[in-house]
């Protein structure tokens, strides 16, 4: 998010100036219990740009501009990176459609939408808005539809047709994506190719480098622009219809993340959303919550966002994914690093042992691979249970490593080049700072900043519990392995915010509602009854389409999100 500074802004008048700042301070003067507060804003006397509509992201954001041009409308997309598909093609690729949808049909699965939307709700908790939940319902097939009509090819659908083999939790096979091929990974990457080739051939451009700085709204009236950053300065761009703001989420925003949840913000956090910057500052997209901040200043209201996102744990990285040494070309997929760290699995952690920032150990490693019922996500990835709430209550600063000797390595398939020669751009991201080997167990200690009395005392503990076959602090099931021979290897967990839920409040048309309604709150109404701010939409992470925690596989759902802005943003009346 870009700061800004306190001067007016080019192209407006003192005039302007003067009445829309008397508006603002008028209306807040006498807005009382109930009322409406006026936003006072400085609307610019002249536009260095204009459209119809203008779409802010270009992940979800791409199906909602090729919506509006279709329909009629003159459209423009700008993007905060300097690559199409912002963070989008970080995504795996995975979905969850229904509705007896097309790649259901060729597979052999029967499907009904009343059956995909209790299935919905079950995986939300039932804190999604059922009204939304039957909009995405209703409407998922058709997307299913208008994807394979853009390109996209479905792989096969899940992996069985009753629960529980279905991923997700789903009570019928609903999980596909892109199987790769023509120079696409099976993952948002893909997503990306399809969307952003009929964006080329209906002639919608696309500036890059171009962050949104404001939003633009008349005094408790419509929104008719932003402001956006450019290489070459400040420039404003007229909306006439409105805005789509596809803008993603907010874990790479520290500050953000620590309002609503302080456990996930410390040495050891760190976002799994923005990529690793290779070049200049600037030439990398960023979730740092920019849509949902500008929303705010004019009037947006959240939805409950305590539940930031979901946790994973990396062991020997920082990075979730991120670019490769040399510019990332998305058209070749040259150059694109996954990351996820060493390979450690939840069986994997038989062979290891965790201790915390006194060399001591403090959970049953092998909690991790507990299971949960499918569709709640996975045991290790939610705040609330045990792998992870305690990891979250250690005292920070928290400094967890993951140790084994070189039975263990071989068996985990840890060879001495990762933790020797590592390059935190290629494969899976390593980074020096998090990896640690030694030919001793005080050197060891040394490395990773432990006592060594500490650690020496724990593996010594340890190995007696693996002679007596059983692990008497913490109840760890066999097998287990004792830790005797050198090397001994280090890798330091990292926590990685990761997959964004929850946002601004919106309705079954992705429109963003009006926080001010709520002062009317003796009842509860229809989302669809509630105030909205003219020409202002939402799609994607910004916005609170799936509910509080749904799980995964989201990229269909916020396709249809965002073509149900586009279509209804081509309806709108133009402003002056």
């Amino acid at each position: 998010m870009m700061k800004r500074d306190n001067k007016v802004t080019k192209g407006f008048s003192r005039r302007d100036f003067v009445k829309t700042t008397a508006v603002g301070v008028g209306a807040t003067a006498l807005a009382g219990f109930g009322a409406t507060e006026v936003k006072a804003q400085l609307i610019p006397v002249s536009w260095d740009k204009v459209a119809d509509v203008v779409v802010v992201g270009t992940g979800c954001g791409l199906a909602g501009a090729i919506e509006a041009k279709v329909a009629g409308s003159d459209v423009l997309i700008i993007e905060a990176a300097d690559h199409v598909g912002g963070l989008y093609i970080a995504a795996g690729g995975s979905c969850t459609m229904g509705g007896n949808n097309v790649a259901q049909q060729r597979d052999g699965i029967v499907d009904d939408d009343e059956t995909w939307f209790q299935d919905e709700m079950w995986s939300n908790e039932y804190r999604g808005q059922p009204e939304i939940m039957r909009t995405l319902v209703a409407r998922g097939a058709d997307t299913v539809k208008w994807l394979q009509d853009l390109g996209f090819v479905w792989a096969p659908v899940g992996n069985g047709v009753l629960r529980p083999p279905v991923r997700r939790g789903l009570s019928l096979a609903r999980s596909s994506n892109y199987p790769g091929g023509s120079g696409s990974p099976n993952s948002g990457i893909a997503w990306t190719h399809v969307m952003k080739k009929r964006v080329d051939e209906l002639g919608i451009p696309i500036l890059l480098n171009h962050t949104m700085t404001r939003i633009y709204r008349q005094p408790d009236g419509p929104v008719v622009g932003i402001e956006a950053q450019t290489p070459q300065g400040t420039i404003n761009i007229k909306a006439r219809k409105g805005v789509l703001l596809a803008t993603g989420g907010w874990t790479d925003n520290y500050r953000m993340c620590q309002a609503w949840d302080p456990r996930i913000v410390g040495t050891d956090s760190y976002s799994g959303d923005g990529a690793i910057p290779v070049a200049e500052p600037g030439t990398y997209a960023r979730t740092m919550g920019d849509g949902l901040l500008f929303a705010q200043e004019i009037g947006a209201g959240l939805s409950d966002m305590s539940f930031v996102s979901y946790i994973y744990f990396f062991f020997g990285s920082k990075s979730y994914w991120g670019w490769g040494p040399e510019p990332y070309n998305w058209e070749t997929n040259a150059n694109y690093a996954s990351g996820k760290g060493l390979p450690l699995s939840g069986t994997g952690m038989q062979r290891v042992i965790l201790v915390k920032n006194d060399g001591s150990r403090y959970i049953n490693e092998a909690e991790r691979a507990r299971t949960i019922p499918a569709g709640r996500g996975a045991y290790s990835e939610n705040p609330e249970l045990p792998w992870t709430a305690a990891y979250l209550s250690l005292p920070e600063p928290r400094n967890v490593w993951a140790i084994t000797d070189a039975d263990g390595a071989t068996a985990l398939n840890w060879t001495l080049d990762m933790f020797t020669q590592v390059d935190p751009k290629v494969g899976r991201l390593l980074d020096p700072t998090c990896l640690a080997v030694a030919d001793t167990i005080e050197e060891l200690a040394s490395k990773i900043g432990v006592p060594a009395t500490g650690l020496a005392a724990t593996i010594s503990k340890y190995n007696g519990f693996v002679d007596a076959g059983k692990d008497a602090d913490f109840g760890k099931t066999l097998p287990m392995f004792k830790l005797t021979t050198p090397a001994f290897f280090a890798a330091k967990m990292s926590l990685i915010r990761h997959t964004q839920r929850n946002g601004l409040r919106v309705n079954t048309k992705s429109q963003v509602l009006e926080q001010s309604d709520q002062f009317d709150g003796k009842k509860a109404v229809s989302i669809d009854a509630e105030k909205t701010i003219p020409h202002l939409y939402a799609a994607g992470e910004v916005a609170n389409s799936l509910g509080y925690r749904r799980v995964h596989n989201s990229l269909g759902h916020y396709v249809t999100v965002a073509r149900i802005a586009g279509e209804q943003l081509a309806k709108e009346t133009p402003v002056a």
